[in-house]
């Protein structure tokens, strides 16, 4: 009798910015961002400049309070046990940019295949990290001319996630927010299949 494989699960290395944004935690008439990841059966690591984080203003108006997180950055290791990277969405990502692990993180895991993604103002953290250049972006108006000038091409923001390659962008988190989780979902089943295929599996 031939044992079928059991697949491990899609493990992602979630980066959050100064704050965490409502979209991410607070899912209301929509299943919030980790929600969504929870509901595909991922492991998510929640990972920051400090320890914990805390929510942003329309989100504390709203009764969120701090988040712990699961690691710093300065202490992830063991990149390639991930399927993926993404920054997620919040009104600041000052901390995450001035971060030489933040950037290197992202860098080398995009240059090792793994799936990087960026949600609405967090595609500034993958323009920061050279990460973009030759790809079509959607990300936040205020972060064309940052896009731009790391060489990626702006496609708007008011446009739905664009998948090119392993890089996946989407902006508006709330009204995108079950597209942009999808699009990252099909870029990390096709990077599977892909290595499936590679190994000659069955």
């Amino acid at each position: 009798m031939v044992t079928k494989k059991t697949k491990p699960k899609v493990r992602m290395l979630l980066l959050v910015g100064d704050r965490i944004g409502a979209n991410c935690m607070m899912g209301g008439k929509k299943l919030s961002i980790l929600e969504k990841f929870d509901r595909f059966g991922w492991k998510v690591t929640l990972a920051g400049i400090g320890e914990g984080v805390e929510p942003c203003p329309f989100a504390a108006k709203r009764g969120a309070k701090r988040m712990q997180l699961d690691s710093t950055v300065d202490a992830v290791s063991n990149l390639m046990d991930y399927d993926g990277i993404s920054v997620l969405p919040g009104p600041s990502h000052n901390g995450l940019m001035a971060s030489s692990k933040a950037m290197a993180l992202i860098r080398e895991g995009y240059a090792a295949g793994l799936v990087v993604s960026g949600w609405c103002r967090g595609v500034r953290v993958l323009a920061a990290a050279d990460v973009v250049r030759g790809k079509r972006i959607v990300g936040h108006a205020d972060d064309k001319d940052a896009i731009e000038g790391a060489g990626g091409v702006f496609v708007g923001q008011d446009h739905p996630p664009i998948i090119d390659g392993t890089l996946v962008t989407g902006a508006r988190s709330y009204f995108y927010r079950a597209k942009n989780a999808e699009a990252i979902r099909q870029a990390i089943a096709a990077r599977r299949g892909a290595q499936t295929a590679s190994r000659g599996d069955r």
